[in-house]
C-alpha cells in the first residue's frame, strides 16, 4: 500500500497467512547404540560415514552401531542422529599426568569416556623458554608447538589445547616450570562401561531440555522419523542371566522404542528379531507386539565393510537407510519393499516356503536372498493387528499428511472463527490433497473417492465457536501396495484350449 498523502481514512485488507502445505521427503533416523568413543547420551546429528567416524570412531568396538550406521549410509540414508549409550557409573575417561620440572603437573584427559583413550600417547620437547606437545591416537596426530605455562600468555597450554584438540582437554595441577620432556607417555584408566549394560542404559529417560539419557535423548528432536537400537543384542551376551531374563531385557528396550514411536506423530520404530532366533521364534516374538508404529525384520544379515572382517549384524540400520532413500526418491507413499540392501552378502537364515508363510502371517518382514540379485526386503507389514494399518507406507503416509496439515494451518490460529475462515481452510487442505491424488499417492478414480474435507456448521456448533474451537475433518484413501500377482495363461493345443493358472 502506498504512503497516504491526503488526510482521510485508509482501509487495508489482510487475510490470514496461508502456509504452504508440502509433504516433505526428508527422513531423519535416530540410532541408539555402543560406539568406540564420543559423547555419552547426547544426540549428535551425522551427515556421512566420515562424520560418524570423526565423532564416534570406527569399527573398533564390540557393538553393532558402526556397521549399522555404515550400512545406513550405504543403503541411501543421508542424515541420522546418533546417541552413544553406556553405563555412566562404570565408564571413565583416560588420563595422563605429565610431571613438571619444579613441581605440579599437567593433566590430559580424553575428550570422552572409553578404553579408546588408553591408546592416546603424548610426546613433549622443549624450545626456547616454551614447550611443544604432540598427541597421537592410532593414525591421527595433533601437534601444539610453542606452549607456555604462564596463565597470562595467549598460548597458555590449558585453554589452547582444550580449544583445539579433538582427543584431549588439558588441565593444570599447579604446574611449576616446564613439563619434563618425554618420548611417549600413554594415558590410562579409560573404561567403556558396557560390560554390565542393562536395559535402562539403552532406554534412559527424558526429563526436559539438556536432561536426558539413552533413547530418551531422541525425544528432544521432533524431526526424527525412524528410530532403531541395533545394539540391544548386547543384552544377550551378559553372563549370569537366564534366557528368560535376557529376553525380558531385550523386550523392555523394544517396548520403549515402540512406545516412543506411538507417542511422537510421524515416528516409526524399526525392530530386529532377537539374535539366534529361528523362524518360529521370530514369529512368536512378533506376536508380542500390536502397534502400527513399528515393524519387525528377520533374519540378521552378513555384511562387508572396509578395514574390517565380514560381520553379521541386525538389519535395522540398513533397513532405515533403504526407507530413507525410498522416501527421498519416490515418497513416503511407496512401500519400502523389494529393495536391495547394499553391502549385504547374505542372511543368517533362509526360511523354507512353509516357514515364510508362518512369518508373513505373524507380520514379520522377511529379508530374502535372491541369487544374482542380492538380499532384498520382502515385506512391508507393521506389527498392528488392525487391517487398516497393515502396511508401513499407509501408516507413515497418514502420519506425514497429518503433520503437514498441522504445520500448514498454523496461520489460522487466533483468526476470527467465521464461515469465511472455515471455507479458506477447506480450500487450502483440499488443494493439498488434490495435488497428492494427482501424483498417484491416493487411491480412487476421482478426487471424491480419494479424499474428503469438511469444516461446516455441524462440526462447529455455536458452543465450540464461543470456546474458540474450530474443527475440520479430512479423510484420505491411501494407495496400498500390490503384494500378490495372479497370472492366468491360456494355451491352445490341437484346436482345444487348455487353461493353465500360475500364481
Amino acid at each position: 500500500m502506498m504512503s497516504p498523502v491526503v488526510p482521510g481514512v485508509y482501509v487495508e485488507e489482510k487475510n490470514f497467512r496461508e502456509y504452504p502445505l508440502r509433504l516433505g521427503r526428508d527422513c531423519l533416523t535416530g540410532f541408539v547404540g555402543i560406539a568406540e568413543r564420543g559423547p555419552l547420551h547426547e544426540p549428535v546429528e551425522i551427515a556421512s560415514w566420515d562424520a560418524y567416524r570423526e565423532t564416534f570412531g570406527g569399527f573398533e568396538t564390540p557393538g553393532n552401531l558402526p556397521l549399522s550406521v555404515f550400512g545406513y549410509f550405504q543403503c541411501g540414508g543421508s542424515r541420522c542422529v546418533v546417541v552413544r549409550a553406556a553405563d555412566e557409573n562404570a565408564s571413565s575417561k583416560a588420563r595422563l599426568h605429565l610431571r613438571c620440572a619444579k613441581g605440579g603437573s599437567i593433566l590430559l584427559e580424553a575428550s570422552s569416556p572409553g578404553a579408546w583413550g588408553n591408546h592416546i600417547t603424548a610426546r613433549i620437547w622443549h624450545g626456547d623458554g616454551d614447550f611443544s606437545l604432540s598427541l597421537s591416537y592410532r593414525k591421527k596426530t595433533e601437534t601444539f608447538p610453542g606452549l607456555s605455562v604462564d596463565p597470562h600468555s595467549e598460548r597458555y597450554f590449558a585453554p589452547y589445547i582444550t580449544a583445539r584438540s579433538r582427543l584431549c582437554r588439558a588441565l593444570g595441577e599447579n604446574p611449576r616450570g616446564l613439563p619434563r620432556p618425554c618420548f611417549a607417555e600413554t594415558a590410562q584408566g579409560g573404561v567403556d562401561g558396557i560390560a554390565d549394560m542393562g536395559p535402562r542404559d539403552f532406554i534412559g529417560a527424558y526429563h526436559g531440555p539438556g536432561n536426558y539419557r539413552g533413547l530418551g535423548a531422541l525425544e528432544c528432536r521432533e524431526d526424527i522419523a525412524l528410530i532403531a537400537a541395533p545394539d540391544i543384542s548386547w543384552l544377550f551376551l551378559r553372563p549370569g542371566k537366564s534366557k528368560q531374563e535376557k529376553e525380558a531385557d531385550f523386550f523392555a528396550v523394544q517396548a520403549a522404542l515402540v512406545n516412543q514411536a506411538e507417542r511422537f506423530p510421524g515416528r516409526f520404530a524399526v525392530l530386529d528379531a532377537p539374535p539366534q532366533a529361528d523362524a518360529l521364534e521370530a514369529a512368536s516374538w512378533a506376536r508380542r507386539f500390536d502397534s502400527a508404529a513399528a515393524a519387525l525384520y528377520y533374519p540378521a544379515i552378513d555384511v562387508l565393510a572396509p578395514s574390517r572382517e565380514p560381520g553379521r549384524i541386525p538389519p535395522s540400520g540398513a533397513i532405515c537407510g533403504c526407507i530413507a532413500a525410498q522416501d527421498a526418491e519416490k515418497g513416503v507413499f511407496h512401500a519400502p519393499a523389494n529393495i536391495r540392501l547394499s553391502g549385504a552378502t547374505g542372511t543368517a537364515a533362509r526360511p523354507s516356503p512353509g516357514e515364510e508363510e508362518f512369518l508373513f502371517s505373524a507380520r514379520v518382514n522377511l529379508l530374502k536372498y535372491f541369487p544374482g540379485r542380492g538380499v532384498k526386503i520382502w515385506g512391508c507389514s507393521t506389527l498392528s493387528e488392525n487391517p487398516a494399518w497393515k502396511y508401513i507406507n499407509v501408516r507413515r503416509a497418514f502420519s506425514r499428511i497429518a503433520q503437514s496439515i498441522k504445520t500448514g494451518t498454523q496461520g489460522a490460529v487466533f483468526e476470527p472463527n467465521t464461515v469465511d475462515l472455515r471455507k479458506r481452510l477447506v480450500r487450502q487442505v483440499s488443494g493439498f490433497l488434490l495435488d497428492l491424488w494427482r501424483e498417484g499417492c491416493l487411491a480412487g478414480a476421482t478426487p471424491e473417492e480419494a479424499f474428503r474435507v469438511r469444516c461446516d456448521e455441524e462440526l462447529n456448533p455455536p458452543e465450540n465457536i464461543e470456546q474458540g474451537i474450530i474443527c475440520f475433518e479430512a479423510g484420505v484413501a491411501i494407495a496400498r501396495p500390490a503384494e500378490f500377482f495372479r497370472i492366468f495363461i491360456t494355451a491352445e493345443k490341437d484346436g482345444e484350449r487348455v487353461y493353465v493358472k500360475e500364481e
